[in-house]
């Protein structure tokens, strides 16, 4: 999938993007409680935003050319999502949702944000079916992005969230669990999955390139370093396949 972008796009006026490093570790969902105890003696809490559950509409082209690029490259990725956040306690309101396109080239990453014309509540209601979530990915050409393919909402990844900082280098902790792909696109994909996957994640976000020593113990939960995809994990449960 190739992404075109003016240079106009890319002022720090007109463009939301960033540039930093991401490092993943899976565990077993299982874990997730001694996960975060261990996490909130070593790292402060993330003060604005602590735990919520975070939605997105990932989309896709009719030949599932993202997905493919997360299955034959962890050097080159795309990826195209509508995302918005509620509370745990399940409850949705009509807040902000996010059109963001994410791309990655070996271990630095962008990410281009914006806000969506639509509320987070009408995103969570709305069929994957709906001719109006077409109209989102061409929202993009007016900040100078193009896509040079044409692409659809595919379904539906779930989950929630917890957020930490670790005090030295400031890098950002999340641990990701209850991954779900709770709807999908019928016309992409035949039933939804709203059982949780049995991996969670441990994501370290920020602008080192190694892991900073305060978290070096993270083997002893049984975190291993992965390259893994929700999007592609879902997916694959949903098919119930190892591979596309």
């Amino acid at each position: 999938m190739n992404v075109r972008a003016s240079n106009q796009s890319y002022s720090s006026q007109q463009q939301p993007k960033t540039l930093e490093h991401e490092v993943k570790y899976v565990f077993s969902n299982l874990r997730v409680t001694p996960v975060l105890q261990w996490l909130q003696h070593i790292c402060r809490i993330d003060p604005e935003f602590p735990h919520n559950i975070v939605a997105s509409i990932y989309y896709d082209t009719k030949d599932w050319r993202f997905l493919q690029e997360k299955i034959n490259s962890d050097y080159l990725k795309t990826k195209l999502r509508v995302r918005w956040y509620r509370e745990p306690d399940d409850r949705i309101s009509p807040g902000t949702a996010f059109i963001e396109l994410k791309s990655k080239v070996g271990a630095p990453r962008t990410k281009f944000r914006m806000k969506a014309p639509y509320s987070s509540q009408w995103f969570s209601e709305i069929p994957l079916e709906n001719q109006q979530l077409l109209e989102i990915p061409q929202l993009l050409q007016s900040h100078g992005v193009f896509l040079e393919d044409q692409v659809f909402p595919a379904f539906i990844v779930q989950y929630e969230r917890y957020r930490f900082i670790e005090g030295i280098s400031g890098a950002r902790v999340c641990v990701d669990c209850n991954i779900s792909a709770p709807k999908v696109n019928r016309y992409m994909l035949p039933e939804p999955n709203p059982m949780p996957i049995q991996t969670a994640v441990l994501e370290i976000k920020g602008h080192l390139e190694c892991l900073p020593n305060v978290l070096s113990q993270l083997t002893a939960f049984g975190c291993r370093k992965s390259s893994f995809s929700k999007y592609l994990a879902c997916y694959q449960e949903i098919r119930r396949v190892a591979y596309v």
